[in-house]
C-alpha cells in the first residue's frame, strides 16, 4: 500500500488518537521493549492509518487505526528478537531420523520404537528424546503473551545427547557435540579459516588467497582459533 502523499495529518488528528496508541502500545509491554519506543511505532502506524483510510469501506476508524498501530509494533518486535534456533546438526539428524522412520514404515508396516531409532543411530533412548524435542520447540515466542520467556524446559537438553557405545575410530557424539559448540564461538573469519585449513584440507597460502589475507594473517588467525577451541573444550572437560 502507499500513502496518500496529498493527504495534511495535522496534530489535532494524532493527539485525538493518542489514548488510543498508548493503550495499544501498553499490550506490548513484556516484549521486552521500552514503552515509549513502542508509542513511537504506534504513532507511524496511526499516520498511515489516516493516509489510507477510506470511509466507503464501512469500517470504523478506531478499528482500521488499531489495526495498523498494532501492525507497525508488531512487525518490529518480529523483527528484532531473533527466533529460538535449533542447532543444524540437530535438525539434519532429525531429516536422518525422519528417513529410517519412513523406510521402516515402508518395509515393516509399523512405527518405529523408540529403542529401534536409539540402536539404528547408536544413541541413548533418552538422547532419541532430546533430539526428537526439536521437532516440538516454539521457534517464535507469540509477542502476545503475558510473559514472554521461553519454557527452556522444551529445549533439547544438549548433555543428555549421548551415544549408546563406543564404535572404532568414530568420535562419539557427544564429543562432535562439543567441537560443534566450540566452533560456534569462533569469530567468522576464524571459522573460515579452520574450515578452509582443516575441513578442506587447504594450505594456508590458498587459505589466504580465497579470504584475500595474507598468508601471515591466515597463521596468526589459525592460531587463535585453536587457542580459543583449546580453551573451549577443557572448559567443557571441567
Amino acid at each position: 500500500m502507499e500513502l496518500n502523499p496529498d493527504k495534511e495529518i495535522n496534530d489535532k488528528e494524532i493527539l485525538k488518537y493518542q489514548p488510543l496508541v498508548k493503550i495499544i502500545a501498553n499490550k506490548f509491554k513484556n516484549s521486552g521493549e521500552p514503552l515509549e519506543d513502542l508509542e513511537q511505532l504506534g504513532y507511524i502506524g496511526l499516520i498511515n492509518a489516516i493516509n489510507l483510510y477510506n470511509k466507503q469501506r464501512e469500517v470504523k476508524f478506531e478499528t482500521y487505526a488499531s489495526w495498523f498501530i498494532s501492525g507497525e509494533i508488531r512487525h518490529y518486535i518480529r523483527d528484532k528478537h531473533q527466533p529460538i534456533r535449533i542447532p543444524h546438526w540437530i535438525t539434519e539428524l532429525n531429516s536422518k531420523i525422519n528417513e529410517y522412520i519412513i523406510n521402516y514404515k515402508e518395509e515393516t508396516e509399523q512405527t518405529p520404537s523408540l529403542k529401534n531409532i536409539a540402536e539404528e543411530f547408536n544413541l541413548t533412548v533418552e538422547g532419541v528424546k532430546e533430539v526428537l524435542k526439536a521437532r516440538d520447540v516454539v521457534h517464535v515466542v507469540s509477542i502476545d503473551q503475558e510473559n514472554r520467556n521461553y519454557d527452556y524446559n522444551d529445549y533439547p537438553v544438549i548433555e543428555k545427547i549421548k551415544n549408546d557405545h563406543y564404535k572404532n575410530f568414530r568420535l562419539p557424539i557427544e564429543d562432535l557435540i562439543a567441537l560443534e559448540l566450540a566452533l560456534n564461538k569462533l569469530q567468522n573469519l576464524q571459522r573460515k579459516v579452520v574450515n578452509y585449513v582443516f575441513l578442506k584440507d587447504l594450505t594456508q597460502a590458498k587459505t589466504a588467497k580465497k579470504l584475500s589475507i595474507s598468508q601471515r594473517q591466515v597463521s596468526r588467525i589459525k592460531n587463535e582459533a585453536l587457542k580459543t577451541l583449546k580453551e573451549e573444550l577443557e572448559s567443557d572437560t571441567k
